[in-house]
């Protein structure tokens, strides 16, 4: 590598640096949580036998569900990094998921057709204080939910 060329790389990895380190201090000082991970563990899945994290499937009426007090999550978690899936899904729809308690927003955080197969994706959600702390709809049609844990936010 000329010496042009290794300058500029080492300015731009200087300039990355202060960046990401900047980001990651302005990030905590807006939110004033800190981010704590726990070894991934299933809070929900449908599929099991009718509980409060369990079966029935969902339909396209709103589902709470307790998050906080279930694999590691304190309840003073504010917050909850999450892995989202949803299997034997009947149509093309989609899940959002909020705090309950609160207005359902409108976005999705999964968007899924009956031919994909079990699909997943990564999210991080807001819990209320209520008992059970997380709303999940599903728009149109029926589906399995499956969510794990990966982390939390407090």
């Amino acid at each position: 590598m000329n010496t042009p060329s290794l300058s500029r790389y080492l300015l731009l990895s200087a300039f990355v640096a202060v960046v990401a380190l900047f980001w990651t201090s302005a990030a905590n000082a807006q939110t004033g949580f800190s981010y704590f991970p726990l070894t991934p563990c299933r809070v929900v899945d449908t599929r099991n036998p009718p509980a409060v994290n369990g079966g029935p499937n969902l339909t396209t009426a709103t589902r709470d569900f307790q998050v906080r007090g279930v694999c590691g999550v304190p309840s003073t978690a504010k917050a909850v990094a999450i892995n989202v899936t949803v299997v034997n899904q009947t149509a093309v729809s989609w899940l959002t998921l909020w705090p309950s308690g609160q207005t359902k927003p409108f976005v999705s955080a999964l968007n899924f057709d009956p031919n994909s197969g079990a699909v997943g994706n990564g999210a991080i959600i807001g819990l209320s204080t209520n008992t059970q702390d997380l709303s999940v709809a599903n728009a149109i049609g029926i589906c399995h939910v499956i969510i794990d844990v990966t982390g939390y936010y407090q």
